[in-house]
Parts: C-alpha cells; sequence; structure tokens
C-alpha cells in the first residue's frame, strides 16, 4: 500500500477501529482537520479532511487532483475544520516515518486555523502520524 491513498486511508480507519493501543493513544481526541500533501508521486497533490470524536476517526476523505492544484492555496473553513497543514510530499513522508522531527519540519509546512486546537491535539496528531508510519506493507514512492 503506498503513503497518502485510499488504500492507507482506509487501512488507516480500520486499524483505530480495531486496535487497542491505538485506540489508547487516541483516547480523549476531538478535532477536524485537513492535512494537504504537494507534490507527491504521479504529479498529484493530495488533501485528507480527518476527523475524530472522543479518539475515533469519524471521518478520512482522500481527495487527489493533479499538481499544481487548487488545493494549495484554497484556504480552510474553520466552520467545518480547526486546521489545514500543507505541505510537500517528502517533508511529510519524512516526518512519518521518523526521519524528520516535527519541529524540523514545521519551516516547510503551511498551517492554517486554530493553533490552539492543532497544540491541545497534539499527543493525538503524533499517534495518527505514528499509525501511518507503522502500517504494514507501507511504502513510500
Amino acid at each position: 500500500m503506498k503513503f497518502f491513498t485510499q488504500e492507507m486511508s482506509d487501512a488507516s480507519k480500520k486499524m483505530v477501529a480495531e486496535d487497542p493501543e491505538i485506540q489508547e493513544k487516541l483516547k480523549g481526541v476531538t478535532i477536524k482537520f485537513i492535512l494537504c500533501v504537494t507534490d507527491a508521486p504521479g504529479n498529484e497533490d493530495r488533501q485528507m479532511a480527518i476527523a475524530f470524536e472522543d479518539g475515533k476517526l469519524t471521518e478520512s476523505i482522500l481527495t487527489v487532483k493533479p499538481a499544481p492544484s487548487d488545493m494549495r492555496t484554497e484556504g480552510v473553513d474553520t466552520s467545518k475544520y480547526a486546521a489545514k497543514v500543507s505541505g510537500p510530499y517528502e517533508t511529510i513522508s519524512a516526518v512519518t516515518q521518523k526521519k524528520l522531527p516535527m519541529l524540523a519540519a514545521l519551516g516547510s509546512l503551511r498551517i492554517e486555523g486554530d493553533m490552539n486546537a492543532l497544540i491541545t491535539n497534539m499527543t493525538g496528531l503524533t499517534a495518527l502520524l505514528d499509525i501511518f508510519g507503522g502500517m504494514p506493507g507501507l511504502e513510500f514512492e
């Protein structure tokens, strides 16, 4: 399975629903946000709208468009999502693989919306990256 694809989105939903260890890490996390990767393999921009409600993954919608797409400049509707984090595929995949610390990646990321909501849920968001990075058979193209 390839990183940041529909197959990965479906597998992450299953892992969150079935793995008690993951459920414990995500306990209490309630946030809706968008994660956008630019310049993904295949000359694509890919965006996931993700929602957690008390640790349960309630939304994981992947949108894929040819790069460069309007997803790069599109703002975040803060009435629906707390924040949007955008960045190059290479940066986000490196953070997911723990090859690059999140703090070192911040200079390459564009963050819009409610920073307090992101900071409040940082433990859960880090757990989500751990889930992505720990998926069996996940390939970074």
